[in-house]
């Protein structure tokens, strides 16, 4: 199988004549943080981190020394990037670093035998690869190796999502529900809370309704009929607020025309 390398949407490999070795290291480096002070068996431990990750890819190119310009220009190109771009093994496809180059790229042409060696440098800020494959845990494969879903007794849902990989995951949680509620909550180490838990019932409760839907002045005062019969309001816990203003349909659209003297509120 032929061994591909990809940057920033372009194809290195498709530029020489093969890679002779690639240094990817084993994670990256390690910082231990010591505190300052010595006792008479070492030092205390306060914390560690990871550094920025360095990749190092050797190459050849065959040809002679007109073919080297060529490359030179080519890789200048692949290279030119002021942020960090996709770098992707076709041995680790579903992985991607985001990289850029560091320090200097190296050719060394030698024209009696009509080879080029060269180095190419990348830097990984974030010291470690992402995974580029999207996962879906559902019904159909709850019990599977992205996690189990279960339906409780009380009409929750448990969740249970299985991280395959070394570092922690931020899930993003799109809910799309099948029946009216007026509540959802989202518990794991931090609790999300949205609605009234009173509400969380699957029964419609309904609290507006549209009074008008004109676009015209003659679809008003043809269609519009004042309602000042409603004494009791919505389920609040306010008094009841009457519906005891007016609407008319002033210059081009609907304006309150009459306004309640009462000591309550024009509804």
């Amino acid at each position: 199988m032929t061994f591909s390398i990809n940057f920033n949407g372009y194809d290195i490999s498709a530029l020489i004549s093969g890679f002779t070795a690639i240094d990817r290291n084993i994670g990256s480096s390690w910082n231990n943080i010591l505190s300052d002070s010595v006792s008479r068996y070492g030092q205390t431990f306060l914390r560690s981190s990871l550094s920025a990750k360095t990749i190092n890819i050797s190459f050849i190119k065959s040809g002679v020394p007109g073919d080297w310009v060529e490359i030179r220009e080519q890789l200048a190109k692949v290279l030119d990037t002021n942020e960090p771009a996709p770098l992707i093994f076709s041995d680790e496809p579903n992985k991607v670093w985001h990289a850029l180059p560091n320090g200097a790229q190296t050719l060394s042409e030698n024209i009696t035998s009509l080879l080029a060696t060269g180095t190419l440098t990348f830097l990984v800020p974030k010291g470690y690869a992402e995974s580029v494959d999207t996962k879906t845990l559902n019904n159909d494969n709850s019990g599977g190796e992205n996690g189990t879903i279960i339906n409780n007794a009380d009409h929750s849902v448990s969740v249970l999502i299985n991280n395959n990989g070394t570092l922690p995951i931020f899930p993003t949680i799109k809910i799309t529900p099948t029946a009216e509620s007026g509540f959802f909550g989202i518990a794991g180490q931090n609790v999300l809370e949205i609605g009234n838990p009173d509400e969380a019932d699957e029964k419609r409760k309904t609290k507006q309704t549209t009074i008008a839907d004109f676009k015209t002045q003659s679809d008003f005062d043809t269609n519009f009929v004042d309602a000042t019969d409603l004494t009791t309001s919505w389920e609040t816990n306010i008094p009841p607020i009457p519906n005891n203003s007016k609407l008319k349909w002033k210059t081009d659209g609907i304006r309150m025309s009459t306004f309640s003297q009462a000591a309550t509120w024009n509804a």
